[in-house]
């Protein structure tokens, strides 16, 4: 804000005693003659000043992307700008700090299966810097020796933990993931997750609804049990994680077993079938 200057004051000195009448025209001749402004010669020149001003032209508007963050370079997909924005920072965790920070933050993946998938941080590198491909489950980016592959749930959660595996083959879900997606259901079940946010909305670990589950080999394929009935397991008070394993394979169904506590204190060993979909292993029946 500007500050208003105070009018200027006029000193007057009286040398002799004159008369009040001379005195009075002394002080008008001395405006006349001298040409000291008046206050009304100084109202006008500021609003002469205001009147005169230059009027402002406004800037044309322009549109700029986002800045890309820093860190190493991770190819755009055509249709899906958010894949690459979810993969960055796992990038910039594996350069930057290593295998045990992206352990700490990628609690989807078998932590027994980290070290060895992201072992080579350079094939990973130059994979990641080519554009990458929207498929029907997942976005992938290929290398000369390694693609790297990152799952719808994995990308909605703005921080994407791939799956890395050798270019020209295709992802293995082993009997790791297996018995993993086990422990994370029984997990939630017994309310001790591997992580807060492991929740079914946004890490689904049960098949969907399709009409396609025949883990029996009947011939009439419906939609997975568990589906139509998600209270098959309920009361789990806690499990023995060292009794979940694979105990089987049928095709691409897989069978898992594990020990259970229920409210009343009491053991079960209960069945666990699974089949691969979008999101890797998903659980389709209990028995």
């Amino acid at each position: 804000m500007k500050n208003s200057a105070a009018p200027p004051r006029r000193t007057w000195v009286v040398r002799t005693a004159l008369p009040l009448i001379a005195t009075l025209a002394l002080v008008g001749a001395c405006d006349s003659a001298v040409g000291l402004p008046s206050e009304q010669s100084g109202a006008t020149s500021n609003t002469t000043e205001a009147t005169t001003s230059t009027p402002t032209t406004a800037a044309p508007t322009t549109t700029t992307p986002p800045p890309i963050p820093p860190g190493p370079p991770v190819g755009e997909v055509p249709g899906n700008p958010d894949a690459a924005m979810a993969l960055r920072p796992f990038v910039g965790d594996l350069i930057g700090g290593g295998i045990g920070v992206v352990t700490a933050r990628c609690w989807t993946v078998p932590p027994t299966e980290i070290p060895t998938m992201y072992v080579d941080a350079e094939a990973i590198l130059t994979a990641v810097a080519a554009p990458g491909v929207d498929g029907q489950y997942a976005v992938t980016w290929t290398g000369p020796t390694a693609t790297v592959s990152i799952k719808r749930s994995e990308i909605a959660s703005g921080y994407a933990c791939p799956t890395v595996y050798p270019t020209g083959t295709a992802p293995v879900f082993d009997a790791a993931d297996a018995v993993y997606s086990v422990d994370r259901y029984l997990g939630r079940l017994a309310g001790i997750p591997v992580n807060p946010s492991d929740v079914e909305e946004t890490y689904p670990l049960v098949c969907d609804g399709r009409q396609t589950w025949d883990a029996l080999g009947t011939g009439i394929p419906t939609a997975p049990p568990l589906v139509q009935n998600p209270n098959i397991l309920t009361g789990i008070t806690s499990f023995d994680p060292d009794s979940v394993f694979v105990t089987g394979q049928n095709g691409i169904y897989t069978q898992v077993n594990a020990d259970i506590i229920d409210a009343s204190g009491a053991y079960q060993n209960r069945t666990f079938v699974l089949a691969v979909g979008g999101e890797g292993y998903c659980i389709g029946d209990i028995a």
